[in-house]
């Protein structure tokens, strides 16, 4: 799963994408584009750390991809917009802060302005392809229903409307996906804020953006670049002092990091012990079977059962597993069993 960071010059962009990777994680710049894994914040990770005292902890990370700057009017290239359709969702950065420091590359434009540029700018091209692929309607391998996608897809972008905001059959989803439109990609929208902004939660256009975000279902995180970077060279105590006087118990990148993981519908399981305490990262809805698979394809190729209890009820017990066991609350679940976002696993396997 991968994240690509956009946005125009000077928004913020490559200094959030610094803050959420740390400079030592980034760890390759394919086709001239900086990646890196960025750590999801997760206290009940923390928690766990706590009871079990591991040699090691391990949270779970989102891979994110530091884009070129696109032009103020929200330009995509025709070779940017391939690249961003292989991407698996986008983190769209908006410039609302007021540092003189920071020259506009042309006239200041308001954040709900610049996304609605940007946002204009894919369904545009969303729009052209669609049109392209229409007019080769003697493509005998499209089928009447395949056709009926694509004209719903044009009836609501000449809407001005993204893909994503559209009610998708399960049957339609996977020819969206072959398509690869701009526009289905989730979005997050990341407004780069000031101090004075930060704690009075306005600037100019944020109704109109909250509006924008609200209709086509992007969640949308303020974060204030200049005061991340000097929290990220605080000791934890003095983080979290620093923070409680702007009024946020938690960081704009900690909070723009799990909402990023939210975004790709993702969840977390865990595995416990003296060695180890491991957030293990799979998409919601998977199986115990396919979640073993995570750590190893041993264990699930010879998986027999999954010793399951949620971090909630382990809790409530103290953080005993002995006790959990002796209550009868760590469960045996079979190869079917849904895995959900907390719960603790020590899968029986057999190879």
């Amino acid at each position: 799963m991968k994240i690509g960071i956009i946005g125009p010059a000077l928004s913020g962009k490559t200094t959030l994408f610094q803050l959420l990777t740390g400079a030592i994680s980034a760890s390759g710049n394919k086709g001239g584009i900086p990646q890196g894994a960025a750590r999801i914040p997760d206290l009940r990770a923390d928690e766990l750390t706590s009871v079990f005292n591991p040699k090691k902890t391990a949270y779970a990370t989102v891979e994110f991809a530091d884009f070129p700057s696109f032009g103020t009017g929200g330009e995509v290239s025709g070779e940017m917009a391939g690249r961003l359709k292989a991407l698996d969702a986008l983190a769209v950065v908006v410039r609302a802060h007021r540092d003189p420091s920071i020259p506009w590359p042309k006239e200041p434009i308001t954040p709900d302005k610049a996304f609605a540029s940007f946002q204009q700018e894919m369904i545009l091209t969303d729009l052209v392809q669609v049109e392209t692929l229409l007019a080769r309607n003697k493509d005998k391998k499209r089928t009447a229903a395949e056709e009926e996608l694509l004209q719903a897809c044009q009836l609501l972008l000449e809407e001005m409307k993204p893909i994503s905001a559209g009610t998708w059959s399960d049957e339609a989803l996977p020819f969206l996906r072959n398509y690869a439109f701009l526009s289905s990609r989730p979005v997050l929208v990341a407004i780069n804020v000031d101090e004075e902004q930060l704690v009075e939660h306005t600037y100019n256009g944020r109704d109109e953006l909250v509006t924008q975000c609200q209709e086509a279902g992007y969640p949308m995180v303020e974060f204030c670049g200049t005061l991340e970077m000097e929290i990220s060279q605080m000791e934890l105590p003095e983080q979290q002092e620093f923070m409680a006087e702007y009024g946020v118990t938690q960081s704009g990148i900690a909070r723009l990091a799990a909402a990023a993981y939210q975004l790709l519908d993702l969840i977390s399981f865990f595995t416990v012990g003296e060695d180890e305490v491991r957030a293990w990262t799979i998409n919601a809805m998977t199986p115990a079977k396919k979640a073993a698979g995570k750590i190893h394809s041993d264990i699930e190729r010879g998986f027999i059962r999954a010793e399951v209890i949620h971090y909630d009820e382990f809790m409530s017990l103290g953080g005993s597993l002995k006790t959990a066991r002796d209550q009868g609350k760590l469960r045996l679940e079979g190869k079917e069993y849904i895995v959900h976002d907390g719960d603790i696993i020590n899968f029986r396997f057999n190879v």
